[in-house]
């Protein structure tokens, strides 16, 4: 109960501090740079490919450009040398800075004896850290980007999540985790004395990693290593980032209550409510966030999608136990009871909400460029000793040119899409079961459907991309 209360004490300090953390801007080019938890070649997800699936779907009026600048293996001052030499580096309007694990000389942890005795080199170890990362924020600002501009994260690996299964190695895995805390426990300090933002991914994931093992033993956020969250981790991560930067919102709202309509980020039209159905045409401002079957699959154990992605009805004058159809255009979607509908019901994340179908194919299109981003960042890692080195400068240009491309062409195309079907009318029933409602209740107020073939086409063309860099990885 403690650690939950001063967990909330914490993010509530992140939100309401003197260098408060701000949504992304329209116009802005943030470069997420880190190491491998950023990087994360060995997922098809990671938490900045969410944060762009988010920001295109839930805010279509923010173009924004987030480039993800990870190297796996990358210490802070890997960092330093690569925001100097990556091209994709330059231009940043807002930065952030994930970084740690690495320059962690975890072998003075590893074994008891060299513990005891490394006092020293490991507060030495930690003040190199601390130095390195001042002059990464120090030379961030000489460049123009202001400090409230700038978010450094806590590591995130939660602590004290796998003593009980270690065995013997209990001991020396929490010499490593005083570490971990070691490190974001500097990440603090120099974020409070730079006032810079901070996103804190610790002790949140403590938290839920802490959960996780109390309901299911073997559910985890962690790949096998415990260094590296998995693809569910990854997308917590981008809830707990857009959760502290005070992003979250819904997609709509719209409530009914004795004959009367509100609404908040919709327009509803044509509102027909009798006993037994109601029917409406209705068109938000939002689409749903795109959700893939790993989401789906993070949902079964992290209870995420409730948190990520609303869209919500409300009706208040609904029979409690009866059952009710939703149907949109003709289509139904989902039944839920009276009871259900009052306290409202989410339909952002139901596979046969229309808006939710669209929304899968802006994230296929995301997918393309989390295709091409990490083909770039294989070759910005073999430019480095984090990888082989063997790639060239004017390799690692003619890379870049490629991929500028490449990306620029997905996200044009993603806002395009979204921009599109933000202008489409739904007409959406709500039927009790038994109830004949009206012909006009299932009637489609019209659609573009040249828009519609248009996105076919480039889910096919997303897919082939996807299907021949995966296929090139396997043969690597």
């Amino acid at each position: 109960m403690l650690r939950r209360l001063l967990l909330g004490i914490l993010i509530l300090g992140l939100l309401t501090g003197k260098n408060e953390n701000q949504a992304f801007q329209n116009g802005e080019t943030v470069g997420f740079m880190g190491d491998s938890i950023t990087h994360a070649e060995y997922s098809e997800i990671n938490y900045t490919h969410v944060l762009y699936n988010y920001y295109v779907t839930h805010m279509p009026e923010v173009e924004i450009e987030l480039r993800n600048l990870g190297v796996g293996g990358a210490t802070v001052l890997n960092g330093i040398e690569l925001y100097k030499k990556d091209p994709a580096a330059a231009g940043l309007d807002r930065v952030v800075l994930e970084y740690g694990i690495n320059g962690l000389k975890r072998n003075l942890y590893e074994n008891t004896e060299i513990y005891e005795e490394s006092r020293e080199e490991r507060e030495e170890n930690l003040e190199e850290y601390r130095e390195n990362l001042a002059v990464f924020l120090k030379m961030l600002e000489e460049d123009g980007i202001k400090c409230d501009e700038i978010y450094t994260t806590t590591l995130a690996v939660p602590c004290n999540k796998y003593q009980e299964d270690a065995g013997d190695s209990d001991e020396l895995q929490s010499l490593v985790q005083k570490g971990y805390q070691s490190v974001s426990d500097i990440t603090r300090e120099v974020a409070e004395e730079q006032q810079v933002g901070l996103i804190e991914f610790q002790e949140p994931l403590t938290e839920l990693a802490e959960t996780l093992s109390e309901r299911e033993p073997k559910g985890s956020i962690m790949q096998q290593d415990l260094l590296h969250v998995n693809t569910d981790g990854q997308i917590y991560l981008a809830y707990l980032f857009l959760q502290q930067q005070g992003a979250l919102r819904d997609v709509s709202s719209v409530e009914f209550e004795k004959g009367k309509i509100y609404s908040e980020d919709a327009h509803v039209s044509n509102l027909h409510y009798k006993d037994g159905y109601i029917y409406y045409d209705y068109r938000s401002e939002r689409l749903p966030m795109g959700v893939s079957d790993e989401y789906y699959e993070a949902d079964a154990s992290l209870d995420i999608l409730d948190k990520l992605n609303r869209e919500i009805i409300q009706v208040q004058d609904l029979q409690a136990d009866a059952v009710y159809d939703i149907y949109i255009n003709g289509e139904r979607i989902g039944s839920y009871s009276g009871k259900e509908f009052a306290e409202g019901v989410n339909i952002a994340n139901v596979r046969e909400n229309p808006a939710q179908r669209f929304a899968a194919v802006v994230e296929q299109m995301n997918r393309g460029r989390r295709a091409a981003e990490l083909a770039y960042r294989k070759k910005v890692q073999d430019f480095t000793d984090c990888g082989s080195g063997e790639v060239t400068e004017d390799e690692l240009l003619k890379a870049y040119e490629i991929w500028k491309e490449e990306d620029t062409t997905y996200r044009k195309n993603m806002y395009e899409l979204v921009s599109e079907e933000i202008q489409v009318t739904e007409r959406i029933a709500i039927v009790q079961q038994g109830v004949e409602a009206p012909e006009a209740a299932f009637r489609i107020p019209g659609r573009n459907y040249k828009k519609v073939a248009a996105a076919v086409l480039a889910v096919g063309a997303v897919l082939g991309s996807l299907f021949y860099y995966w296929r090139k990885k396997k043969k690597q």
